[in-house]
């Protein structure tokens, strides 16, 4: 497919702003990005920016700067029609997902058929919507580089039987549908590597019988523009006026460990603790904890108003059961903000020097990080003086280990 040292062109085929647009950043950075395809994008002057309600915002944040000069092709017409199609269709979970997954693949496999043909190109593509993008690129002889979002199918089934677990919480979400997880074992196969952001998410497709040979582990990549430079600052004790302050980012679901974590809020008393919990409730969250004044539940907000909390908590509490990464904790330790976190998803914690790495996900292992926190202020100014530059290296080590995949057969 090459000749010589010429490079290949890089064409990414990226649904949503997955990590603010990480991947295509690097890549451009690098000056390798040929052409980003994506669902919606949305310069400062659009007239999308004009929609009322919610809708504009979330437009609003479907654009960066740093790419404004990169080809891209864009569907946003197309997606707010479908949006309102659909939902006059009164589709939601999976059917919605699998919709929306479905009517990307093939705008953008359209797409690239109707681009001019590249002597060397690597189509990158996220899991669960690059099956029809990746037939596309295989008619033009282009490799493909698929980028897994999660833990795969060994996930679903632990998200099942957490659930199962914890009744009070509600039934357990639906099971993906059967097509899903074929057109998902598809992709994998026709990828000629894999890209997974963790260990943990790497041992569990092995588990579902991905050669490890075909995969690369690749940390998320956050660059840190704009968030806090200087060490967070402790009191010399934390008290009634002045608790320990927790952060929770993320969906609130068994899965992510919730039910621990509030669990451990009652072991812990009436210990000056107070949690904060930012992210869409999907669980049925018991009225204990609902009642609990320690307890601040603040929804889902806009990533802006995300990087405030980051900036006013004392430490992240990020305690999943199963995660390909956790954006939260990488976002977390951009701002210099200690974490605790499971051992089930991406290596940004080192145990005792920026965090705390639990065991395991339990109410008494929870209390007990939390505990020992509490105890002792000047641990966490230590842990924030240690979280220095971005787990992995940021954007530039994502561009070169994404480059190193051209290596590979």
């Amino acid at each position: 497919m090459r000749t010589g040292n010429e490079r290949a062109a890089w064409l990414c085929c990226q649904l949503g702003a997955r990590e603010h647009y990480a991947v295509p950043r690097a890549l451009h950075r690098r000056h390798q990005l040929q052409h980003l395809v994506t669902d919606a994008w949305v310069p400062p002057q659009s007239a999308f920016c004009a929609l009322p309600g919610g809708r504009a915002r979330r437009l609003r944040e479907r654009y960066q700067e740093e790419l404004a000069r990169v080809p891209i092709t864009h569907f946003t017409a197309s997606l707010i029609g479908h949006e309102l199609l659909w939902s006059t269709q009164a589709r939601s979970g999976w059917q919605l997902f699998m919709a929306r997954n479905l009517w990307f693949q093939r705008r953008a496999a359209r797409a690239l058929h109707a681009m001019p043909p590249a002597a060397a190109a690597i189509v990158f593509a996220h899991s669960y919507a690059a099956l029809e993008i990746f037939r596309a690129a295989r008619q033009r002889n282009y490799r493909c580089v698929l980028a897994q979002i999660d833990p795969g199918e060994r996930h679903f089934a632990m998200v099942a039987e957490s659930a199962r677990r914890a009744p009070e919480y509600g039934a357990p979400p639906p099971a993906p549908p059967a097509s899903y997880l074929e057109a998902w074992r598809q992709e994998c196969a026709i990828a000629d590597h894999i890209v997974v952001n963790s260990q943990w998410s790497l041992h569990s497709l092995e588990h579902a019988g991905v050669p490890s040979s075909k995969m690369s582990v690749v940390p998320l990549a956050y660059d840190g523009k704009g968030a806090m430079s200087e060490v967070h600052t402790y009191p010399d004790r934390f008290t009634l006026e002045r608790p320990l302050r927790l952060l929770y980012v993320g969906q609130v679901s068994v899965a992510k460990g919730v039910k621990a974590l509030f669990d451990s809020m009652a072991l812990l008393g009436d210990a000056p603790v107070e949690l904060t919990v930012v992210g869409e409730r999907s669980a049925q969250v018991p009225q204990r904890h609902l009642d609990d004044q320690r307890i601040r539940w603040i929804g889902p907000v806009s990533r802006s108003e995300v990087m405030s909390h980051y900036r006013a908590a004392d430490a992240l509490i990020f305690p999943s059961l199963s995660d390909g990464f956790g954006m939260a904790q990488v976002e977390a330790r951009g701002w210099r903000l200690p974490i605790v976190a499971s051992r089930s998803c991406g290596h940004v914690v080192d145990d005792g020097v920026n965090g705390v790495v639990l065991a395991e996900v339990t109410p008494q292992a929870l209390a007990a990080a939390i505990g020992r926190l509490l105890a002792s202020p000047q641990l966490l100014a230590e842990f924030s003086r240690n979280s220095v530059g971005a787990p992995g290296g940021g954007l530039d080590a994502l561009g070169e280990s994404l480059l190193s995949l051209e290596a590979l057969r």
